[in-house]
């Protein structure tokens, strides 16, 4: 009999957050494919029902619900209707997230609250009702999706810099709590994805398309992200392969990251 293959995670029970489009609809898309029981929540129905119900008439187990991860009860909801539609829970990625281009002086207490209510609250409220599921079932894995600007900071977003700096510290804090009831926390940083919140970003900017080749040409590797880099780095660390992965800040940027560094570096010598 061969042995199991560590990347296997077939027949496990994912909650993909966010997973309506970009990333998180690239990291369903791939555990569904990987033979995984996929519970796909966003706040766009149609979209989202669209994706799990064509991932569903191809074969796959898949299903979604509406949830604002920001709230308690729909966050507690979706930890108990993976347990009721599937049996249990044994992964959980947080990737659900908005964007808000402005400065703290421009940006309004309001706006403040609705984006640290889904990119950092939502990740306390899933983890905190996914937590004792997992436990009682001997452990699990959990990944968050940060971003490379928890670390490098851009210009006029200073509440997203902010939530993702957040979570890679709270992901720290759950893999040090949690780590021996047998549940791992790891968070993806990436850096620049082909996404609709890249998208607007870039749109939002004086010259979209000189933007996007700057962009283009600030990684290493020559390119911005796929949704399935991310997801087969997802994949990876909720795997047993990454068994002894657990409170790491995995930063998948393709290598922007090293020019921001030279940039720092550069003015640093200038100055």
């Amino acid at each position: 009999m061969s042995e199991r293959d560590p990347m296997d995670i077939k027949g496990r029970v994912a909650i993909v957050t966010g997973a309506a489009r970009g990333v998180g609809r690239g990291i369903a898309e791939g555990f569904a494919a990987a033979g995984a029981r996929v519970l796909m929540c966003d706040v766009d129905e149609d979209e989202g029902q669209a994706v799990a119900s064509s991932l569903a008439s191809d074969g796959f187990s898949v299903a979604f619900r509406v949830a604002n991860v920001g709230s308690a009860a729909d966050a507690s909801g979706l930890v108990d209707a993976a347990v009721s539609t599937y049996g249990g829970l044994d992964i959980l990625v947080n990737n659900a997230a908005i964007q808000i281009e402005k400065t703290i002086e421009q940006l309004e207490p309001d706006e403040w609250d609705a984006l640290m209510n889904v990119n950092f609250k939502g990740v306390y409220l899933c983890c905190k009702y996914a937590v004792p599921v997992m436990r009682a079932a001997g452990g699990g894995a959990i990944v968050n999706i940060a971003s490379v600007n928890g670390f490098w900071v851009e210009p006029g977003l200073d509440a997203y810099c902010a939530s993702k700096g957040g979570v890679i510290a709270l992901t720290r804090a759950i893999a040090a709590d949690f780590g021996k009831d047998g549940i791992r926390c790891n968070c993806i940083c990436p850096g620049y994805v082909d996404t609709g919140m890249a998208a607007r970003y870039l749109d939002s900017l004086p010259d979209p398309a000189k933007a996007r080749a700057e962009v283009a040409g600030q990684h290493a590797v020559g390119r911005v992200g796929q949704p399935a880099d991310i997801a087969a780095c997802a994949r990876f660390l909720v795997s047993d392969a990454a068994g002894f992965a657990t409170g790491a800040a995995f930063v998948l940027d393709g290598g922007l990251s090293l020019g921001i560094v030279a940039k720092v570096d550069d003015a640093a010598r200038a100055s």
